[in-house]
């Protein structure tokens, strides 16, 4: 590359940062093949945060299909460190947990493993990058026909109460053990159940997610990692069109998600007072 083109390349990359308002977070996601939905979640995060207007993301996945957090947790110190350019850190380490993990279910779950594990992972994020948030990745219930049901469980809403239940108790020791804020749940499981666990979120084993799934699952993400509750005004036609996707998913999904991020009553006013609530640039 001559310098005339790497001068106009660097030139363009300040450009696109700055026209976004902010700097690039640094995303690291810890997963398996629901994170691996649609090709990667984190990359359609990647993308999303830039139609929304942010400076482009640096974002690392260690997304192996079959595994739980304890196989990060054991496996984890090389992504941590290199996964980021030197001399950069983590803003936000985003952990899902293998599927039944969390459940209280006597063979199938174990949430005791998923607090442990969750705990030390971050830890060990925090001793790279200390101001790192983490967001705990919600999984979603098996769709109805699914061989869980009847049996496992009656229905899809009992799986999804104990996936909340128990993903709402590794949030509050997080953010007990490292101050408020330090964590947050990212509920994609909840925007399946608002969607009334629809098929069409799901892949034909009823268990993964289809692609219109997978932008639902980004939209969710997205939307906690850059404290968005409105994702219907971000231009998703290129994203969804490579995910095979078209106008009526997107409305399907962004619906759902923003219904997800809806913030609780009051939360808004503060931001308004602040004078935060200015339209947003979307491309």
């Amino acid at each position: 590359m001559n310098r005339i083109h790497t001068g106009l390349v660097a030139l363009l990359a300040f450009t696109a940062g700055a026209a976004g308002g902010d700097e690039p977070k640094n995303l690291l996601f810890f997963g398996n093949s629901f994170t691996g939905s649609g090709g990667g979640v984190h990359r359609i995060v990647q993308d999303i945060a830039e139609a929304a207007g942010h400076a482009r993301p640096h974002v690392y996945g260690q997304v192996i299909g079959g595994v739980s957090l304890e196989f990060h947790l054991q496996n984890s110190t090389a992504v941590i460190t290199n996964g980021i350019p030197p001399g950069r850190t983590w803003d936000h380490v985003v952990m899902q947990e293998y599927s039944t993990r969390p459940t209280t279910h006597p063979t199938l779950g174990d949430p005791q493993q998923f607090f442990d594990s969750s705990a030390a992972l971050y830890q060990q994020v925090l001793n790279h990058s200390s101001d790192a948030k983490a967001v705990l990745f919600e999984t979603w219930a098996r769709a109805p026909g699914h061989s869980f049901y009847p049996g496992i469980w009656n229905v899809p809403a009992e799986m999804q109460a104990e996936l909340r239940t128990n993903y709402g108790i590794a949030n509050d020791n997080l953010n007990a053990a490292h101050g408020e804020g330090s964590s947050e749940v990212a509920s994609v499981g909840d925007a399946f159940e608002l969607g009334a666990f629809d098929v069409g979120l799901y892949g034909g084993d009823l268990y993964h997610a289809s692609n219109r799934g997978a932008l639902l699952i980004s939209l969710v993400l997205y939307g906690t990692i850059y404290d968005d509750v409105t994702t219907s005004d971000i231009d998703l036609g290129e994203i969804a069109a490579g995910l095979g996707l078209d106008a009526q998913d997107i409305a399907i999904a962004t619906d759902l998600a923003d219904r997800t991020l809806v913030p609780a009553p009051g939360a808004l006013a503060p931001l308004a007072m602040g004078g935060l609530l200015a339209a947003r640039r979307r491309r």
